[in-house]
C-alpha cells in the first residue's frame, strides 16, 4: 500500500510538472492557449514560410509572425469557436488531399516526414492546423467575403475620378516573344529566324516558351525597350539576355500612349475595391466577434 502511495504521489508530481511547464498564455472564452500551442502554431509558419524564403529572410520572417502570434492566434480561436457555433466542419479528403499537396512538394515521404520532424511537428499538428484554416476559410467567406458587393456604379465612379493617374498607358509594343535558356538552342532558333522560318514554328521547333502580348514600354528592362525601339513592325530582334534566358522578340505594332478604356479596366478596378471593402469589413467583423468573447492575456 506504501509503494501504491509513493507511486500515485510520482505520477502526480511528474504531471504537475508537465502541467507547470506547458503554461497557459491566453484564454479565449472557455478555451485555453498553451505555450506548446504557440510552438506549434509557429512551427507550422516556419514550415510554410521555409517553402518561399531562406535563410536571413526566412528569420526576418518569422521575426515578424513572432511580434503577432498571440493575437493572431487569439482570433483563429474566436473565428474556429463561431464556426464550431454554426456547425461547420472541414471534410477530411480535402485536408488529406492538401496534405498530399504539402508532400509533393518533397521528393520523396520520408523527406517530407523528416523535414516536419525537424521543425518540431508531426503529421497530426499538420492536419489540425490545415483542419482550422479551412474551417475559418469557410467562415470568412460565409461571413465577409459573400456579403461585400460591388456595383456598376461604383466602378464606374472610382474610374472617372482616377482615369488621369491611374490609367493613363504609355507607348505599348504589341509583341511575339519566344524565351529558352539553352545557348545552343538560341543560336540554332536564331539561325532558322534569319533563314525566314515562321516565329511561332521556331519556338515549337526548339521546344522553346511562346508568347503573344501587349506590353508597356514603361515595365520592359531598358535591354529589352532599346531592342524594340529599333525595330519596325514585322521585325525580329536580335537575341536579348536577360537573367537566366534568352528572349527573342517579334514587333507586331507599336501603340501610342492613351487611356485605358473602362471595359478593359473594369476587372481591375473592381478587384481593387473588392479588396478594400474586404480589408475593412474582415477587420469590423473579427472586431466583433472579439467584443463578444472573454478575452485574457497571460502574463
Amino acid at each position: 500500500m506504501r509503494e501504491l502511495i509513493i507511486t500515485v504521489i510520482i505520477i502526480l508530481g511528474i504531471n504537475r510538472g508537465l502541467y507547470a511547464e506547458d503554461k497557459i498564455i491566453a484564454v479565449v472564452n472557455k478555451d485555453t492557449i498553451t505555450q506548446s500551442e504557440a510552438e506549434v502554431y509557429l512551427n507550422i509558419i516556419r514550415l510554410q514560410l521555409s517553402r518561399q524564403f531562406k535563410g536571413k529572410e526566412l528569420e526576418e520572417k518569422l521575426q515578424e509572425e513572432k511580434k503577432q502570434l498571440i493575437e493572431k492566434m487569439i482570433e483563429d480561436r474566436v473565428i474556429i469557436q463561431e464556426a464550431k457555433r454554426k456547425n461547420l466542419q472541414a471534410r477530411p479528403e480535402k485536408v488529406k488531399f492538401r496534405i498530399d499537396e504539402i508532400k509533393a512538394g518533397y521528393q520523396s515521404e520520408v523527406d517530407f516526414e523528416n523535414s516536419i520532424k525537424e521543425k518540431g511537428l508531426t503529421i497530426s499538428d499538420l492536419e489540425k492546423k490545415l483542419n482550422d484554416q479551412m474551417i475559418m476559410r469557410e467562415m470568412i467567406e460565409r461571413e465577409v467575403k459573400d456579403r461585400i458587393i460591388i456595383s456598376p456604379e461604383e466602378v464606374t465612379k472610382f474610374y472617372e475620378k482616377n482615369k488621369n493617374e491611374l490609367f493613363a498607358l504609355s507607348q505599348t509594343y504589341a509583341i511575339e516573344a519566344i524565351y529558352l535558356e539553352d545557348e545552343k538552342a538560341a543560336i540554332d532558333l536564331e539561325r532558322d529566324l534569319k533563314g525566314g522560318l515562321d516565329f511561332q514554328e521556331s519556338a515549337q521547333k526548339h521546344k522553346a516558351s511562346y508568347s503573344k502580348d501587349s506590353v508597356a514600354k514603361d515595365q520592359l528592362r531598358p535591354e529589352a525597350q532599346n531592342e524594340l525601339s529599333a525595330l519596325s513592325a514585322g521585325q525580329i530582334s536580335k537575341p536579348i539576355r536577360l537573367e537566366k534566358g534568352i528572349y527573342f522578340f517579334k514587333l507586331l505594332e507599336i501603340l501610342p500612349p492613351k487611356i485605358q478604356p473602362l471595359e478593359e479596366a473594369h476587372n481591375r478596378i473592381y478587384n481593387y475595391l473588392f479588396e478594400e471593402k474586404f480589408a475593412v469589413t474582415m477587420l469590423e467583423w473579427l472586431e466583433g466577434l472579439k467584443s463578444k468573447a472573454y478575452i485574457e492575456i497571460k502574463k
